[in-house]
């Protein structure tokens, strides 16, 4: 009975600190010394678009990384991006997706914006640990964060059917699915891209600050989704 007993302690123990674990870790992540790692590098093929766009990368194997609360996010093969989840009007601040440190984040960021199957925060946080993980200066992964919280898609379901009027401003792109669910991404003029670059290399925020800025700054769009 007594051995019955201590072993219901220790399990009880044992999941209580792996509950705390779980809870210090996700899901917005953890940072510094916690930057989760790559599953080896991505194995691609750059494909003519043959339209006068440029190339699409297409990835050749699935390629994963897992964030420091352990989740791993993978990247089918097949898959065929041009890196337009991060903002081209951030480029020139930052490099384009496929030539710079971050090109391996970027894979993984793509996939998540194209399939839309978690959350677009999380998509978004997550490119900033991968970024992390690939070499980036924390700096600089600032700055990317920044450039897809405004820029980058967002998904979810609409609160109100006049969310193209009331909600996303003139510029976005954005579709509506018959289950209800709306995309969009925003447009980002080259005076805010610099503006924002100048506010988080003087400043350094927290990527809560970052957050709350951009839930400031655009809430007649984020306040229309759910």
């Amino acid at each position: 009975m007594q051995r019955t007993a201590l072993v219901a302690l220790l399990v009880g123990g044992i999941a209580a600190f792996a509950a705390a674990i779980y809870l210090w870790l996700d899901p917005r992540f953890r940072h510094p010394d916690g930057v989760g790692s790559f599953n080896g590098t991505p194995v691609v093929q750059f494909v003519e678009q043959g339209d006068g766009k440029g190339r699409e990368m297409e990835l050749l194997q699935d390629f994963s990384y897992t964030d420091p609360s352990g989740r791993t996010w993978t990247a089918k093969a097949g898959y065929k991006t041009d890196g337009a989840s991060i903002p081209a009007v951030f480029w020139s601040l930052v490099g384009a997706p496929f030539e710079g440190d971050y090109r391996m984040a970027a894979v993984i960021h793509d996939w998540y914006c194209f399939t839309e199957e978690k959350p677009w925060q999380d998509v978004h946080r997550v490119f900033y640990y991968a970024s992390l993980a690939g070499g980036v200066t924390e700096a600089k992964a600032k700055l990317l964060y920044t450039a897809v919280m405004w820029g980058g898609p967002k998904w979810g379901k609409a609160k109100s059917t006049c969310f193209s009027s009331c909600h996303a401003p003139t510029g976005d792109a954005m579709t509506r699915k018959p289950s209800g669910a709306v995309t969009f991404q925003p447009h980002v003029t080259p005076e805010e891209a610099s503006e924002l670059a100048k506010w988080v290399e003087e400043t350094n925020p927290s990527l809560e600050a970052i957050d709350e800025r951009a839930q400031k700054d655009r809430l007649h769009e984020l306040g229309g989704l759910e």
